[in-house]
């Protein structure tokens, strides 16, 4: 925490600081595992697969068919490896698959939900113009895209769960 009359921290440091703090930082490197598995996995299996969420460090993945899943069993190693390599964290130690409807890449992108009126998980967020540009002012210091990127999901969403809470 910075002392009155101090030198100014930057935005970084700030939001690194109250992350760890508030234990939010593991939330966010598993989102990173999740914003990942497209490229590590390449467009074959991306097609075929949907990483869903994080548990006790293991990578709950959905997959279309039986054939995929068993395939997939045996490159466990293989992607929590490129997993690994990509977010520069060594925070799996297991995949599970499970057989479910997967949503085409494209459309579970984030940056192509934003595309379709800001929509996460396909709810639209119905955030103002003021309120996007409040966050990109915010975000504009945090260097790395990809925090910027999974900080402005979180701060968007943020907002939103604020809106539909306040009377009015």
């Amino acid at each position: 925490m910075r002392k009155r009359g101090g030198p100014p921290h930057s935005l970084g440091e700030v939001l690194g600081d109250f992350l760890g703090r508030s234990g939010l930082n593991p939330r966010i490197q598993e989102q990173k595992i999740l914003y990942s598995w497209d490229k590590a996995v390449g467009n074959a299996i991306a097609e075929r697969t949907q990483p869903v969420s994080v548990r006790n460090r293991v990578l709950q993945v959905k997959v279309s068919n039986s054939v995929w899943m068993q395939e997939l069993q045996f490159m466990k190693n293989l992607i929590i490896q490129r997993l690994q390599e990509r977010t520069g964290e060594d925070l799996l130690k297991d995949l599970r698959f499970f057989i479910g409807e997967i949503e085409t890449p494209a459309t579970r992108d984030p940056k192509e939900k934003k595309k379709e009126g800001d929509r996460i998980n396909g709810q639209s967020l119905g955030l103002s113009e003021a309120e996007k540009e409040r966050i990109g002012r915010v975000l504009s210091a945090i260097k790395d895209p990809e925090m910027r990127e999974i900080l402005g999901d979180f701060f968007a969403k943020g907002l939103a769960v604020g809106k539909s809470r306040s009377p009015g």
